[in-house]
C-alpha cells in the first residue's frame, strides 16, 4: 500500500492514514453487521457504502456479518436478502458470517474469562429491579446486592444459566464497570440474558444470548475488524465498546469504533420497526413496495444502484447531522437513468388520430439512447391510425404552444410532419378523434418538404402498440410530516401520516418494442418520465412503475 499516494477525503480516512503510518494498524478491515430483523433501507446503504469504499480505498476488505443475537426478532428471510442487496449495490464481501454460528462459543469463553478476572458477575435482580437501581442522568446508580458475590459463584451460576437451569428473565450476566458513571450505558450493562426463543440458525442449542453492547465489539475483534464504522446513534455506545475491547479482548490491533452522520431524508419514512408494522398491516405491497426506500423497494421502483451510490457519496462522510430533501436523491437517480434508460414511445392519455391520406404501414427507427452511441436503434410503426397524448392537441392553444392545433403542423417522432384538418366529436360533444394529413416527403432524416415546425411529439400506431398498465405513486407519507419517524415517536398514528391514494393505476398504449421488456428493465417514456417493468407483470398485463419524472426540482 502506497500511503503517500492516498489522499484522505474525510476525518475517518485521515485517522486511518495516521494509524497505518504509525503502525497502530496493519490493514483496513470493515464489516456490515446487520441484525436480520428487516430489509435494508437507504439509511443502511450509507453505512454499507462507507464501509466498503473505505476498505477498498486502502486495499482492504469488508465482511457481511449477521449480528443475530436476538432470536425473537430475527428471520432467515432477511439474512438471505442482504447478499442480494450488496450485489445490487456492486459490492462483494470477503465472506458472509453468522455470528451465532461463528462466534457464540468464543464469546461465551470470553465471558467466562471476564468473570474469572472480576470484570463480570451474575445478577439475580429482575430487569425491572435493575432499572430502578440504574439512576438517572443527574443521579448515580446503586450497586446490585449481587455485584460483589464471589467470582467462583458467578462462574457456577453462569454455567448453570447456559445449562438451562433457570427460567427466562431470572438471571443476567452483567459487566462490573461503574454504577456512578455519567454515561448510563456504562452502569453495569447486561452481557447475557436467558431466552428459550428458538434461534433461526442454532435452534435450541443456546438458551442464553449475548447482548448487543457486549457481542458487537467481541465479534469485531474475533473477526479481525480494524475499523468499526457506524452512524452517530452509536456514539454514546463507544465507551462501552472500548471497555469491552479492553477487558474482554485486550490484544494488539484492536478494532476502533468511529461514527459518521446518519442519513436523514425529508418526507421519507425509515426505520425497520415502522416499515415492518406497515408490511404486517397489509397497507403496502410488502417490503419491496415501490413506495418504500428499502433497497428491494427502490430496485422494484426502478432506481439504479449507481444513482443511490452517487447520492450517498455526494453527502460526504461527516460527523454532524443534517436532513436532505428527497429531490437530492432523485437528482442522482435521474442523472443515471438519463445515461442508461432505453427510450420508448408510450402514450399515457391517448387521443386517436386518423391520417386520411395514408394507407398501409411502415417501420421507422428510434434511437435507444441518444446519450449512448452503442445503444443502437429499435423499430417502431407508423400507420394510418395512431395515438398521441391528449395534451399534445389544443383547440385554443396557450402562448408558445408548439404542439398540434387545428390547422397547425407538428412532427411525429421518427416519422412525418402532420397537419390537423378536422376535429371529430362524439355524441356527448367530446373529441372522439382528429383527422390529419401527412406530408410524404417529410420523413425524419429524409425531409425535403421545406415545412418548418416548432414541435415534435411522440405517438404509437394502433396496430403497432399494446395496452399496458401504468402504476403511479405519490409520496407514501403526507408532505406536512417532514420527519415521519419523529411524528410516530411522538404518538401520531401510522394511519394519520399516510398519504391517501399514494398508489394508483392508469392505462396507456405502448409501442410493441416494449413487449420484449423484462422485470426491472428501465425506460424513458419520451417526454414523460422514467419507468421500470414491474415483477407483477404477465404476458396479458404489462405493468410499468413510474420511477421518476423528467423534471428536476433539485438545485445541486
Amino acid at each position: 500500500m502506497d500511503l503517500e499516494n492516498i489522499v484522505p477525503t474525510n476525518f475517518i480516512e485521515e485517522e486511518i492514514v495516521e494509524d497505518l503510518k504509525a503502525g497502530r494498524s496493519k490493514e483496513v478491515i470493515t464489516r456490515c453487521p446487520p441484525e436480520p430483523s428487516g430489509y435494508w433501507h437507504i439509511g443502511h446503504c450509507k453505512a454499507w457504502i462507507i464501509d466498503f469504499e473505505t476498505a477498498l480505498k486502502f486495499g482492504g476488505y469488508t465482511y457481511l456479518r449477521m449480528d443475530d443475537t436476538n432470536p425473537s426478532k430475527e428471520q432467515g428471510e432477511f439474512a438471505d436478502s442482504y447478499m442480494e442487496d450488496l450485489e445490487w449495490l456492486g459490492y462483494k464481501p470477503k465472506a458472509m458470517v453468522y455470528a451465532s454460528l461463528a462466534y457464540f462459543d468464543k464469546i461465551y469463553e470470553i465471558a467466562e474469562k471476564m468473570i474469572e478476572n472480576g470484570d463480570a458477575y451474575v445478577d439475580e435482580l429482575s430487569q425491572e429491579e435493575q432499572l430502578k437501581l440504574k439512576g438517572t442522568l443527574t443521579t448515580p446508580g446503586i450497586n446490585s446486592p449481587y455485584r460483589d458475590r464471589p467470582r467462583e459463584e458467578s462462574l457456577r451460576l453462569f454455567r448453570e444459566m447456559r445449562a438451562g437451569k433457570y427460567a427466562d428473565g431470572t438471571l443476567t450476566l452483567r459487566a462490573k464497570i461503574d454504577m456512578a458513571h455519567p454515561n448510563i450505558l456504562m452502569r453495569d450493562p447486561i452481557m447475557y440474558n436467558i431466552s428459550r426463543e428458538p434461534h433461526y440458525k442454532t435452534g435450541t442449542k443456546w438458551c442464553i444470548y449475548p447482548k448487543y453492547d457486549f457481542a458487537h465489539p467481541m465479534e469485531d475483534a474475533l473477526e479481525g475488524v480494524t475499523y468499526s464504522l457506524c452512524d452517530t446513534t452509536f456514539r454514546v455506545h463507544r465507551p462501552v465498546y472500548e471497555w469491552f475491547i479492553e477487558h474482554g479482548w485486550n490484544n494488539p490491533y484492536a478494532p476502533k469504533q468511529r461514527e459518521f452522520s446518519s442519513l436523514n431524508l425529508e418526507n421519507v419514512l425509515l426505520g425497520k420497526r415502522y416499515l415492518k408494522a406497515l408490511v404486517e398491516s397489509g397497507k403496502v405491497m410488502g417490503w419491496d413496495d415501490p413506495r418504500f426506500m428499502t433497497i428491494v423497494g427502490m430496485k422494484r421502483r426502478g432506481y439504479t444502484a449507481n444513482g443511490v451510490k452517487n447520492f450517498i457519496k455526494s453527502c460526504g462522510v461527516v460527523a454532524s447531522e443534517s436532513t436532505l430533501p428527497l429531490s437530492a436523491l432523485e437528482y442522482h437517480i435521474r442523472e443515471d437513468l438519463n445515461k442508461i434508460a432505453t427510450r420508448a414511445m408510450v402514450v399515457l392519455d391517448p387521443l386517436k388520430v386518423v391520417i386520411t391520406n395514408y394507407e398501409g404501414q411502415e417501420e421507422i427507427e428510434i434511437d435507444n439512447n441518444p446519450n449512448d452511441e452503442t445503444a443502437g436503434k429499435h423499430k417502431a410503426m407508423f400507420a394510418r391510425t395512431i395515438y398521441i397524448e391528449k395534451e399534445d392537441f389544443a383547440l385554443n392553444p396557450p402562448p408558445k404552444y408548439n404542439r398540434l392545433t387545428l390547422g397547425g403542423v407538428v412532427r411525429l417522432k421518427g416519422a412525418y410532419i402532420i397537419k390537423c384538418n378536422n376535429v371529430i366529436y362524439d355524441n356527448d360533444g367530446n373529441i372522439d378523434h382528429l383527422e390529419c394529413e401527412y406530408f410524404e416527403n417529410s420523413k425524419s432524416g429524409q425531409d425535403t418538404s421545406g415545412i418548418k415546425v416548432k414541435g415534435t411529439i411522440h405517438f404509437v400506431a394502433e396496430n403497432g402498440s399494446f395496452d399496458c398498465t401504468i402504476r403511479n405513486f405519490k409520496n407514501l407519507t403526507k408532505m406536512e410530516y417532514v420527519w415521519p419517524g419523529k411524528a410516530l415517536e411522538q404518538g401520531v398514528s401510522i394511519d394519520e401520516i399516510l398519504e391517501e391514494n399514494s398508489i394508483y393505476e392508469t392505462k396507456a398504449k405502448a409501442e410493441n418494442f416494449l413487449l420484449t421488456a423484462k422485470p426491472y428493465d428501465k425506460f424513458q417514456f419520451m417526454r414523460k418520465g422514467y419507468y421500470s417493468l414491474d415483477k407483477d407483470s404477465t404476458k396479458d398485463n404489462y405493468i410499468f412503475n413510474n420511477t421518476i419524472s423528467l423534471k428536476d426540482s433539485f438545485k445541486k
